[in-house]
């Protein structure tokens, strides 16, 4: 019997495939099982699958309809004989511990539900996955676009929801959770099973030791064909059970920032709201909670009403709050936003010491290291 069994639903791809398929044989413990889905693609997909010397059998199956990622991964899961199942994108490169990684993890936690990877982006190497949260009706991904050595990126923790592109779990499990919800079109279903083995008794986790990179979306323009509907299921049957638990994240950040740099604690800061989301008032009552009082120095200069993503602060603001000597905290929807102002930036600290940005994604950052960002 193989230990793992490594389950890769492919829809078009012939551009990033080779690059899949080359850290695959890499990354593939000895004696598994690969099991290759073809939903329908136009394109010779299993023309590019290379050999895989550590596999101990290879099964290729072709849907003549593109009936999305459910279906697919729910014919793997039938053909699937191995100890650990695996489900992987193809749109990722995989590093040469991305699997073992996952299933060490797995072997550790007696009670380890669905586990996923840190995932980044391969243009920038930052931050796209190293775990999901939930806020009011949103499901952010955490710490996003940190540099991937940052420290909270570099550590395995428990989440309520891990992304699929990614996924490992027991034989265990996966009999527990039984097949994934196929009215979801390549959209929620990761994480509707993540929920429900929550509900079952178990733990999801996502392994830092474990490591992609990841393209995003690049199965075409019927990747979203559903989208809205599978946003409905999934709220219907989950909104009123899942924890909202985006705070927590926020807390992990304000532990790092403030164990680093104590001093901060002592600083007047006021807030600038520049945020958009419908989360600001979690991470405002976690500021709260670090500087008392502070909800009464918050500047309400919401963006919802702009286009733009990337916030120009000196647009935005009055002049005279580049030179005003009170210490900011910039509320953002992502820290990335606000990456252009360098030369705000530098007017600001030559009237105070530092300053910090914290977005809706659990980031908090001083300016200083978001100048070397920059």
């Amino acid at each position: 019997m193989p230990r793992v069994s490594v389950i890769v639903p492919i829809f078009n791809g012939s551009a990033h495939l080779p690059a899949f398929f080359q850290s695959l044989q890499t990354a593939l413990p000895e004696r598994s099982q690969v099991i290759l889905i073809d939903d329908a693609s136009i394109e010779s997909v299993f023309d590019l699958v290379p050999e895989f010397p550590r596999a101990e059998s290879v099964i290729r199956l072709r849907n003549e309809t593109n009936l999305g990622y459910s279906v697919a991964v729910n014919r793997g899961f039938v053909e699937a004989t191995g100890d650990f199942i695996v489900q992987l994108n193809t749109d990722l490169v995989l590093e040469s511990n991305c699997i073992s990684a996952m299933v060490d993890l797995l072997s550790e936690e007696r009670d380890a539900g669905v586990v996923g990877s840190k995932l980044v982006y391969p243009t920038t190497g930052l931050v796209q996955h190293v775990g999901m949260a939930f806020g009011h009706y949103s499901k952010p991904h955490i710490y996003f676009q940190l540099p991937a050595d940052h420290r909270l990126a570099n550590k395995s923790r428990e989440v309520q929801i891990t992304t699929g592109a990614t996924v490992a779990m027991t034989r265990r499990v996966l009999q527990a959770l039984g097949p994934l919800e196929e009215r979801y079109f390549n959209h929620n279903e990761d994480i509707d099973h993540c929920l429900l083995a929550r509900r079952l008794g178990f733990r999801n986790f996502v392994s830092s030791d474990s490591v992609a990179f990841h393209w995003v979306s690049q199965s075409g323009p019927s990747r979203f064909v559903q989208e809205a509907s599978s946003e409905a299921l999934f709220w219907s049957r989950w909104g009123a059970s899942y924890e909202v638990d985006l705070g927590r994240f926020v807390d992990e950040a304000l532990d790092h920032v403030l164990n680093e740099c104590p001093e901060l604690l002592d600083v007047p800061f006021h807030i600038l709201d520049l945020s958009r989301g419908a989360d600001h008032d979690i991470v405002l009552d976690r500021l709260t909670e670090r500087w008392p009082g502070i909800h009464q120095r918050a500047r309400s200069v919401r963006q919802t009403n702009n286009p733009e993503m990337n916030l120009r602060l000196p647009l935005l603001l009055p002049h005279f709050m580049a030179i005003e000597p009170v210490p900011f905290i910039y509320l953002v929807d992502q820290y990335s936003q606000v990456l252009e102002n360098r030369l705000w930036f530098e007017h600001r600290r030559e009237v105070v010491v530092d300053e910090l940005v914290v977005d809706l994604t659990g980031v908090v950052l001083r300016v200083s290291e978001i100048s070397a960002l920059s």
